[in-house]
């Protein structure tokens, strides 16, 4: 999820359970250890495209957050003195905790068992930016405005994280619609069952879905509407896995942890004469609403002998 829609999740909790209690400096500290397993974010200054792999990683691993809660809550004690110390863990617990849970949801997953294990699990019911549930969350801030109104931020807090649960719930029920619809456009394939069926959430709302299916080395590419199991079809894309630069680029590294990370991994290669270049993308972030191309593109040399160059 997005770091806007991270901190509003931080203030609206302050705002509903604490801040009537411990006062206006719960604010701050929820929003700050809502965005805390972001801390991994860091990686992304190195300018390589291979930063990506390292997002959602030892910032949200479960077996590093509590070294992370304890450090921020070690620092809010010293600027916050007045505050009890469980308060302040508790709050930076409850904040960090919800973080993974909204990292979760989305189609990107979450390294929970970093460093031991890169398993990247993932709900991906909410396409990682959703203007409805960043609206949902910053209502109670655009009501604070009306000064008559000021006295029921926290009931309107509360209502609002309410609204929440209730369109992530609409969110995950809209997604079972599409995964039966696309379950009937999988029995089409009657020489044998796709050997990937999966769903991506699609922007600007939970009604639409990017369905994929595999066939061999081809993918299938579905706009499913879920709300009225509406099909359309986007065409098919096809993985030059059976290649020799691909399969050298697939056996380098690089390429193994790329198709660990990646969830419809596409490789294709070109070249002439020379070295060929081999590109490796994932439907995961190929948008079929979105007129963009394709994001987290990695690149590798690979010359006659099978050598493989680093990627990009």
């Amino acid at each position: 999820m997005d770091n806007v829609t991270h901190t509003l999740v931080g203030v609206c909790l302050a705002n509903a359970f604490y801040r009537r209690r411990l006062g206006r400096a719960t604010v701050p500290i929820l929003a700050v250890a809502s965005n805390l397993p972001d801390v991994d974010a860091l990686v992304v200054l190195s300018g390589s495209t291979r930063s990506v792999l390292e997002r959602r990683t030892f910032g949200h691993s479960l077996l590093l957050l509590p070294f992370w809660i304890l450090l921020l809550s070690l620092l809010v004690r010293r600027l916050a003195p007045h505050l009890r110390f469980v308060s302040i863990l508790a709050m930076c617990t409850l904040g960090a905790g919800v973080h993974l849970l909204f990292d979760l949801v989305n189609s990107f997953g979450v390294v929970l068992l970093w460093p031991f294990s890169d398993w990247r699990p993932e709900l991906a019911t909410v396409f990682i930016i959703d203007f409805i549930l960043t609206g949902l969350l910053a209502a109670p801030l655009l009501l604070y405005a009306v000064r008559s109104w000021r006295p029921h931020l926290q009931g309107f807090s509360r209502a609002a994280l309410v609204a929440v649960c209730a369109y992530l719930a609409l969110c995950a029920g809209s997604r079972r619609l599409a995964a039966k619809t696309l379950d009937r456009e999988a029995e089409r394939f009657h020489d044998e069952p796709p050997s990937l069926e999966y769903l991506f959430p699609e922007p600007l709302g939970p009604h639409r879905w990017r369905g994929v299916l595999r066939e061999g080395d081809v993918y299938h590419l579905y706009l499913i509407h879920s709300m009225s199991g509406r099909l359309e079809s986007y065409g098919w894309v096809r993985s030059q896995v059976d290649d020799p630069a691909v399969e050298a680029a697939r056996q380098s590294r690089l390429g193994q942890r790329l198709e660990r990370f990646f969830k419809a991994p596409v490789w294709e290669v070109s070249g002439g004469s020379g070295p060929a270049t081999v590109s490796a993308t994932d439907l995961r972030f190929r948008s079929l609403v979105l007129e963009r191309g394709s994001i987290f593109v990695f690149r590798f040399k690979v010359d006659s002998g099978g050598k493989v160059s680093p990627g990009s």
